[in-house]
């Protein structure tokens, strides 16, 4: 066999493990070097150039995490960092990951896993990443690029990822892109949205069913679990689940096999698991909503995406961003934002974040008649709770947030020639609320 370009290092107190891991790792190729102390492991690492290192948390004299913290957080080494840690012990992995660690190792492992595990980390050294390769993500604050670094860590690993943030601040973007960065690029991804799972078929959709199983299935179906088989299901609002299905859950994730419902018989399943929520999963678990077992299964790898409000400097970034794909997709004279519009942007604090942001460049794309967006063409839903930032000149006086509403609602009817339902879809209101407005504002729906 052709030498692999791969150097490890290998840091384990336990001959065993060491005696292992190098014969496996010798076999592929690879050129490996091994010692049973973490003092000495931590001056090799230093001295020495490693793309890889395996390394023990429980030794004598340093454990392992210390090593991780003065190898990645106070030396900054290039060399992906492979945990090894004891069963059970999730809250470990969680740790090392938060500071800095590639990916991790539960004993007992074996040798495909180990072999995977290494390939993920020398591959994810040999590709070379531009500022560019998660389009899909706009914007250049400290808060944009650490979420990126963060993305392109992680996609080459097969971790589960949990990701919190509010609602509207792209959860599904940042999943997609883990995706298409990892070696699960080209595979299946299952979006599921479990707020929209109806509780006592839940289990059906997520494990799938056996024919006859219960009322209603009258023939056998594959689960989301099944449908994702080799790429990554997504699992949106995963608070939503029941507690008997966080119990399936959890045995599906520690054992990688679907029990279909109806069946005694389990579908053996290679997944990547990616979950989000918007709520804190902590205060769940310690009102007895969400187990804590599961919590630390999903929570490996946490991701949390700051609201829009907490980098500004990527409003008009995103907001031109979305500018240039509506203008396009409805054919809009809008071509620009004027300078007071752009101030108005940046100081409205977003409570939808992007997807407010997003929905507001598309209503102007339709609505506004004129290639530059003015302060007054924009009006922000956000403002019919609480004023936040005056959609006009607060001190001319001379139109107020009342008539920007209702020349905002006659645009809409006009562009959708009059069909309540379209128009009330498009302004985010139902069918009941646009009829008051109309009626209150006396505005002419005849054409």
């Amino acid at each position: 066999m052709a030498e692999r370009v791969g150097k490890i290092l290998i840091i384990d107190d336990e001959e065993s493990i060491r005696d292992g891991c190098h014969q496996i790792l010798s076999r592929e190729g690879y050129d490996i070097e091994e010692t049973g102390s973490s003092v000495q492991g931590l001056e090799m690492a230093l001295r020495d150039v490693y793309h890889v290192i395996l390394l023990d948390v429980q030794m004598p004299k340093m454990n392992g995490l210390d090593v991780l913290r003065k190898l990645k957080v106070e030396s900054s080494i290039s060399a992906h960092i492979i945990i090894i840690t004891g069963y059970g012990s999730i809250e470990i992995a969680v740790e090392a990951m938060k500071n800095g660690a590639f990916d991790f190792l539960t004993k007992p492992f074996g040798a495909t896993e180990l072999k995977k595990v290494v390939k993920n980390a020398l591959n994810a050294s040999d590709t070379v990443r531009s500022d560019d390769d998660i389009p899909e993500l706009i914007g250049k604050s400290s808060a944009a690029l650490e979420l990126k670094d963060t993305i392109r860590r992680v996609a080459y690993t097969d971790s589960t990822v949990l990701i919190t943030g509010e609602s509207g601040t792209g959860k599904e973007l940042v999943a997609r892109a883990i995706q298409r960065l990892s070696n699960r690029n080209g595979k299946p991804f299952v979006p599921v949205d479990c707020s929209s799972l109806v509780e006592n078929l839940m289990e059906s959709e997520l494990f799938g069913h056996v024919k006859g199983s219960f009322s209603g299935a009258t023939e056998s179906r594959e689960g989301r679990f099944q449908m994702a088989d080799k790429g990554t299901l997504f699992l949106d609002e995963i608070s939503n689940i029941s507690l008997a299905t966080q119990a399936r859950l959890l045995r599906v994730i520690q054992e990688q096999e679907v029990p279909r419902v109806g069946s005694s018989k389990a579908d053996k399943v290679d997944v990547r698991l990616i979950v989000a929520t918007n709520r804190e999963l902590t205060d769940l678990v310690d009102s007895g909503q969400f187990r804590e077992d599961l919590f630390y299964r999903i929570s490996v790898v946490p991701i949390n995406i700051k609201p829009l409000r907490e980098h500004g400097d990527d409003i008009l970034p995103i907001a031109q961003h979305y500018l240039n794909v509506y203008m396009k997709k409805h054919r809009s004279k809008v071509r620009r934002f004027s300078k007071e519009a752009e101030k108005s942007l940046m100081l409205y604090n977003w409570p939808g974040n992007i997807r407010e942001l997003k929905n507001t460049i598309e209503r102007l794309c339709v609505l506004c008649e004129n290639e530059t967006v003015n302060q007054s063409d924009i009006l922000y839903f956000g403002q019919y709770k609480s004023t936040k930032v005056p959609v006009v000149d607060s001190y001319s006086g001379r139109v107020t947030l009342v008539d920007v509403e209702k020349e905002h609602i006659e645009r809409a009817l006009h562009h959708f020639n009059f069909q309540i339902g379209k128009t009330a879809k498009f302004l985010g209101i139902d069918r009941k609320t646009l009829r008051t407005k109309i009626r209150n504002y006396n505005i002419q729906t005849d054409g």
